[in-house]
């Protein structure tokens, strides 16, 4: 890596994309799918770049819906809406405009949307067999990546760094964003087995090779969080919040703020936050459910609506991560029997990510006290 290459960095490759967008959308022709194909494609890396909420992707989606009404058999654009339904935890719509398109599935970037699928319901062999597959025809790193994820869901932490080791492997000089984002997933790995200090070293190395990239400044303020230093945090979470104004950061800027004594800033933030994650769900949206649960399990507790709101987003995607957030809101809310239920079915899809066993050993701690 050159210094010239790390010194572009996140502002000069936004500058970039905004001008190839523009480029491609005053030259594309409105009868080619493929020129369609490709400005709806750039359009959602610069969404995806600077952090697009989760409203405007769905915006995003309905200019994708409007191309698949002229071009339904194009496969990019199949790939690309399912995708955006997955990113708003619409899997109904994915496994959908799949299979709306014969043999789309059997594609090795179709087999990779299926495999996410998988994942998304709790079906973790499946999820592993489809990446798999697709990795052996089409080697991307992007697959490995999928593939350290799973094994963290599944609690193989060390299969996880091997399959980051080869994400990186396959990354060439010039990918700096996926050699800064592949990083930062390592240091969420650590972080969420405790490792404060691995997390930090992480998250700088994905710094230092993407400087000024908003994602990596929301994870360097989690961690300062987590490692009781809330001025840092804040400090953090205001740069990240002048890029990307997301309820999620207005959120942890709240718990920051709180941490540091400063109550009324921090219920002006949560309060803001939970305004614009019950917005979104009055919409009928689903990708602020789980956000919702673990507010009101543990920010600002109120135990029947944390319990309310992740079994509603456990009726759409139930794996691990969905089961676990509904046994400890159930924990939370005194029901132990119930919570006990709910982690013991996660740990039989064979999830085991940290974050689960902990929830599973606390609720196995109060059942024994209460046996």
């Amino acid at each position: 890596m050159t210094a010239a290459l790390a010194a572009a960095g996140y502002r000069a490759d936004v500058a970039a994309l905004r001008r190839r967008r523009r480029e491609h959308e005053a030259a594309a022709d409105p009868a080619s799918p493929a020129a369609a194909a490709e400005v709806l494609t750039l359009r959602h890396r610069e969404a995806v770049l600077t952090g697009a909420r989760p409203e405007d992707l769905l915006a995003l989606a309905d200019q994708v819906d409007d191309a698949l009404a002229r071009f339904p058999t194009w496969p990019d654009l199949r790939l690309l809406r399912a995708g955006l339904a997955l990113a708003v935890h619409r899997p109904d719509q994915a496994r959908t405009v799949i299979d709306a398109l014969p043999g789309l599935a059997d594609l090795p970037p179709g087999r990779v949307l299926v495999a996410d699928l998988a994942q998304f319901a709790g079906d973790y062999r499946a999820a592993r067999e489809g990446y798999l597959r697709a990795a052996q025809e089409d080697p991307q790193w992007d697959t490995s990546a999928r593939l350290a994820a799973l094994a963290a869901a599944t609690g193989d932490v060390a299969e996880a760094d091997t399959r980051y080791d080869e994400a990186e492997d396959d990354l060439t000089v010039k990918q700096l964003r996926a050699f800064a984002w592949v990083r930062v997933q390592r240091g969420d790995l650590a972080l969420s087995g405790g490792d404060l200090e691995g997390a930090a070293r992480r998250y700088a190395e994905a710094d230092r090779a993407y400087p000024g990239w908003w994602y990596v400044t929301a994870r360097r303020a989690r961690l300062a969080t987590a490692d009781e230093r809330p001025d840092d945090a804040i400090a953090a979470y205001w740069e990240v919040l002048t890029e990307v104004d997301r309820p999620e950061f207005r959120e942890g800027l709240g718990t920051a703020l709180a941490a540091a004594g400063r109550t009324d800033e921090a219920a002006a933030c949560h309060d803001a936050a939970l305004a614009a994650y019950t917005a979104s769900a009055d919409r009928g949206e689903t990708h602020y459910l789980h956000h919702l649960a673990e507010f009101c399990a543990d920010v600002v507790p109120d135990p029947p609506a944390a319990v309310a709101w992740a079994e509603r987003d456990a009726r759409i995607r139930r794996n691990g991560t969905a089961l676990s957030l509904l046994g400890w809101c159930l924990f939370r809310a005194g029901r132990t029997d119930e919570a006990r239920a709910a982690v013991e079915e996660a740990l039989a899809l064979g999830a085991g990510d940290a974050l689960l066993l902990a929830r599973a050993r606390e609720i196995g701690k109060e059942g024994e006290r209460h046996a």
